[in-house]
């Protein structure tokens, strides 16, 4: 069976192979090399400091919201998806005040701006960059990073099912993501990129305080025992993924545009929108083509937000070839040609 989902992806068998060993004691120099060796490579790939901590995405983009928003907090959030609504219901359960901008398609730049401009107060702008539940890119970061900077926000990004491959501009205040997407690792690993520090003034637990994070990074250490078997894995993902350079997102690209050409139903990001990582059909009989793919030796995944129960979304990460691509897409082509 092979994995065509949003995440987790099909794994290499290297990869598989790297984790598969005795996890070193994590206060032991063995640790602390594995350690730096992951954290150089994720530095290579976005220019901010990484942290590595046991979870998933969903953990990583709670830990973000509560260490850079205080109870009382102005919000922007942008929500075009299901996990949009997430982040935003995090901040509430935080106790920021939310303001929510809902649409089918991210708002314009000039639009946030105008925003911000009438809301006043803004502390900081929350997003999701790959919308995992519609196949949406937010493509404009670089400009927003400009704004949020103009008004004293900071810029909060959830990049889950996005990066590396989806590109990032520098300077975003946090990048939001997880071992088990694009960096083609197993789950267990929630990632932070941060270039301003913690703003928390109050009410982090343990596990999730940055602080605490950052002050055992001086040491090659964590606070708490760190997924390390997910350790040995990235290590040599990461290696695979510097090696492509930027091709790696080329490579993504070709497969999501191969894919769009190919299947023969409605696509539900527009042009221009489209995730390098995830696609996303209308689909009338989504639990019949699911079926039929299974059959063929394939798994994807099944609708969310106000697509659940008519939709279907096709990951692109991972060992996934372009033969695969075509066989999902003829056997999807053949479901949907008789519905």
């Amino acid at each position: 069976m092979k994995y065509l989902t949003p995440g987790p992806v099909q794994l290499p068998k290297f990869v598989i192979e790297a984790m598969a060993r005795q996890p070193p004691f994590h206060r032991s120099d063995d640790f602390k090399k594995l350690f730096k060796s992951v954290l150089d490579k994720l530095q290579s790939l976005y220019p901010a400091k990484s942290i590595v901590m046991p979870g998933t995405g969903t953990l990583a983009v709670d830990t973000m919201v509560y260490n850079y928003v205080n109870p009382g907090d102005r919000v922007l959030a942008l929500v075009y998806g299901e996990f949009g609504k997430r982040a935003v219901e995090t901040a509430r359960i935080r106790g920021a005040e939310v303001v929510e901008i809902e649409r089918d398609t991210p708002p314009e730049p000039d639009e946030i701006e105008d925003a911000l401009r009438k809301i006043g107060g803004v502390k900081a702008i929350l997003l999701i960059h790959n919308e995992t539940s519609t196949g949406i890119a937010y493509k404009k970061l670089k400009r927003l990073v400009d704004i949020a900077k103009a008004y004293g926000a900071l810029l909060l990004v959830d990049s889950v099912s996005g990066f590396p491959a989806e590109p990032l501009p520098p300077e975003i205040d946090v990048v939001a993501t997880a071992s088990h997407k694009a960096l083609l690792a197993p789950p267990g690993a929630s990632i932070l990129y941060i270039t301003s520090q913690p703003k928390a003034t109050t009410g982090v637990p343990p596990s999730m305080d940055l602080r605490k994070f950052l002050k055992m990074l001086d040491h090659l250490e964590t606070p708490y025992t760190p997924p390390i078997s997910v350790l040995f894995a990235l290590e040599v993902s990461l290696d695979h993924i510097l090696g492509f350079g930027s091709k790696y997102t080329e490579i993504h690209q070709e497969r999501v545009n191969y894919l769009y050409s190919l299947v023969k139903l409605r696509a539900i990001p527009p042009e221009g929108l489209r995730s390098v990582t995830v696609t996303a059909f209308l689909c009338e009989k989504p639990k019949e083509v699911m079926a039929k793919l299974r059959e063929a030796g394939y798994v994807i995944a099944g609708g969310m937000y106000k697509y659940r129960e008519k939709s279907i979304r096709i990951g692109v990460m991972g060992d996934v070839s372009l033969e695969d691509l075509k066989t999902v897409a003829e056997v999807i082509n053949n479901v949907a040609g008789r519905v």
